[in-house]
C-alpha cells in the first residue's frame, strides 16, 4: 500500500503504492480487530507521516483502483487484460485502509473512528432502505418506518437482562436490552432471536417467544423520511446458554434489573416501553406531536 524506505519509514517525498506483488507473510501480532490494527499501523511505520499527507493519499489509492479495473476489463486496448479480480480487490482494500488511517487521527482514536463509521453507516444505509419510490412523495406515497426487534430475557425472579452500551456512538454508557435491526430475508422474530444470540450469547426458539409490546417512536435523529422506528418487544422465559455481554466491543457489561424499578441509566424510550409492558399495554407511541 505504502512505499517503505530502507529504514522502514515512509518516503517523505512520496507515498507511492507498491505495484509489485509481495509474498504473503505472517502478521507480526495476532489480529485484534480492524480499527485496532489501523491504529497500530498509524503508530508504527506511518508514525512520522502528517495527517494531511495521509488524507491526500486516499485520492491516489482511488486512482489505482480505476487503473486496476481498466486492466482487468481490458479497457485500455494498448495494454489489454493485464490485471485480475484479486488486483482490483487489493486496490479497493487499500482505499479502505488509506481512509481509515487518517480517520483515527481526525476522530481522536480507534474507538472514536469506529463509532463514527457506525453512525455514518446507519445514515447511508437508511437512504437505500427508507427512501420512497420515485414519484411517490405525494399524499398517496409510502413512507416507511424502520423496525427494531428487542428481546427481554426474564428470570424466574422477574428480573430482565440489560446490556451497557459501549463504543457504539449511540447512548454509550446507557442500558438497553439485546436489540438491533432486521437483515434482508428476516422476519422481526427471527431478527430478535439472531440479535439475542449475537449480543447476549443465548439460543432462543421461536415457540418460546411472547410478544409483549410495540412502540412507534420518532426523533429527528432517526434515519429515513419519517425519522421513525417501530420497536417490537419479545419476552423469553427460556433460553440455552449463559447470558453475557457477548460483544465486548459494543457492550461493557450485562446485568439483571428489576423491571418494576429500573435504573436511571436505562435508555429513556426503553424505560417507557418497559413501564408499558409492566402495565400490560401492548402498544404505545413516543415523540409524536
Amino acid at each position: 500500500m505504502f512505499e517503505i524506505t530502507e529504514t522502514g519509514a515512509p518516503s517523505a517525498s512520496r507515498l507511492d503504492a507498491v505495484t509489485t506483488p509481495e509474498p504473503a507473510v505472517e502478521p507480526a501480532e495476532p489480529c485484534r480487530g480492524f480499527w485496532d490494527d489501523t491504529a497500530r499501523i498509524r503508530a508504527g511505520y506511518l508514525a512520522e507521516v502528517p495527517t494531511q499527507t495521509l488524507v491526500l493519499k486516499v485520492a491516489e489509492e482511488v486512482g489505482e483502483v480505476a487503473e486496476a479495473y481498466i486492466g482487468m476489463t481490458g479497457g485500455n486496448p494498448r495494454k489489454g487484460v493485464h490485471k485480475n479480480r484479486t488486483d482490483v480487490l487489493d486496490e479497493l482494500a487499500d482505499v479502505i485502509l488509506a481512509a481509515a488511517i487518517p480517520m483515527v487521527d481526525l476522530a481522536g482514536g480507534a474507538a472514536q473512528a469506529e463509532a463514527h463509521m457506525a453512525r455514518r453507516l446507519g445514515v447511508v444505509s437508511a437512504r437505500d432502505v427508507a427512501a420512497p419510490p420515485a414519484g411517490a412523495r405525494g399524499a398517496s406515497g409510502w413512507h416507511g418506518s424502520f423496525i427494531a426487534p428487542h428481546v427481554l430475557l426474564q428470570r424466574q425472579d422477574g428480573h430482565v437482562l440489560m446490556l451497557r452500551r459501549h463504543a457504539t456512538g449511540y447512548r454509550d454508557g446507557w442500558l438497553c436490552p439485546p436489540a438491533g435491526r432486521i437483515e434482508p430475508g428476516e422476519d422481526v422474530l427471527a431478527a430478535a432471536i439472531r440479535e439475542a444470540a449475537e449480543e447476549s450469547g443465548v439460543r432462543l426458539r421461536k415457540q418460546d417467544a411472547q410478544f409483549v409490546h410495540v412502540m412507534h417512536r420518532t426523533e429527528t435523529t432517526l434515519p429515513g423520511p419519517c425519522h421513525a422506528v417501530s420497536d417490537y418487544w419479545f419476552r423469553f422465559d427460556r433460553w440455552e446458554g449463559e447470558p453475557r455481554a457477548a460483544e465486548p466491543n459494543k457492550a461493557s457489561e450485562a446485568l439483571w434489573i428489576d423491571p418494576a424499578n429500573p435504573p436511571d441509566d436505562l435508555i429513556p424510550h426503553c424505560a417507557m416501553a418497559l413501564a408499558a409492558i409492566m402495565r400490560g399495554e401492548p402498544f404505545s407511541v413516543h415523540g409524536w406531536s
